[in-house]
């Protein structure tokens, strides 16, 4: 077991709690897609369980140890966030980006040398973006930029990652590439990935579990099977959803298809 939260619960002052008693386990390999319609604290579940910002009740732990106390340096080693938000005041080529990622092996103010350079340059090539290496960020797509930064995580070989919501924005595309990237580093590689996602049907295809906030604070988990039915996704998001099984190249798809707003 790699991450494993016990009755986790936050809210802000003066405010009903947003996440209540959250209790889940991840193992080596395995990937969480957290769900949930907007504004019940899917970001804030993530930066909880990793110490981001603090549980008013409860507790995370990264191999059996309390997330809180342990050093910081250390926990960034094992432990790479990648945010919402990728906006950029200053020119940075993708390289540079990448090697960004090393900053928890250096001193305060030790500079990247030759063999972070070279890291960066081999994760880059690992994922199919060296040609990305020279581009400036501000000038990439956004499926581009998303695989920079996944390399940027992955340059330290983290034993845990954690993505907010990567592959809004994109198109089909480099939806694909992105969830491809997810699924192999954690079923090949064994890197343990949460991922928060507004697309059930990309968490039923590549997600081993599931968690799906509600708006009462209240939630379900256990296997993605398990968790997105039609029921479920109903209950949380007040829609009527169709959830479909086909084959295509041997390989059995799932989609759910919203099909109109419920009264409830």
């Amino acid at each position: 077991m790699i991450l494993e939260v016990q009755n986790g619960s936050f809210g802000y002052p003066h405010q009903q709690k947003i996440l209540k008693d959250i209790n889940f386990t991840l193992s080596k390999g395995k990937i969480l897609s957290v769900l949930g319609p907007n504004g019940v604290g899917k970001t804030t579940l993530l930066k909880c369980m990793v110490g981001l910002l603090d549980w008013i009740e409860g507790k995370s732990f990264l191999y059996g140890e309390d997330i809180k106390h342990i050093n910081t340096k250390k926990l960034w080693s094992k432990v790479s966030y990648i945010p919402q938000s990728h906006t950029f005041a200053f020119s940075i080529t993708g390289l540079e980006m990448v090697v960004l990622g090393r900053s928890a092996h250096l001193g305060i103010f030790e500079q990247p040398g030759i063999k972070d350079i070279e890291m960066a340059e081999e994760i880059m090539k690992q994922i199919g973006i060296e040609r990305l290496a020279s581009k400036d960020c501000n000038h990439m797509s956004g499926g581009e930029l998303q695989m920079v930064l996944i390399a940027k995580a992955l340059i330290n070989k983290p034993d845990l990652i954690i993505l907010d919501e990567p592959e809004t924005g994109l198109d089909f595309h480099n939806q694909i590439l992105v969830l491809n990237l997810i699924e192999r580093m954690a079923h090949e590689n064994g890197i343990c990935a949460v991922m928060n996602t507004h697309y059930p049907t990309n968490a039923i295809s590549i997600s081993d579990e599931a968690l799906m906030l509600n708006r009462t604070g209240d939630y379900v988990y256990g296997k993605t099977q398990d968790i997105l039915t039609e029921e479920n996704i109903s209950k949380a998001f007040h829609v009527n959803v169709a959830v479909n099984q086909f084959h295509y190249n041997d390989r059995i798809i799932k989609s759910i298809i919203p099909i109109s707003i419920t009264n409830g």
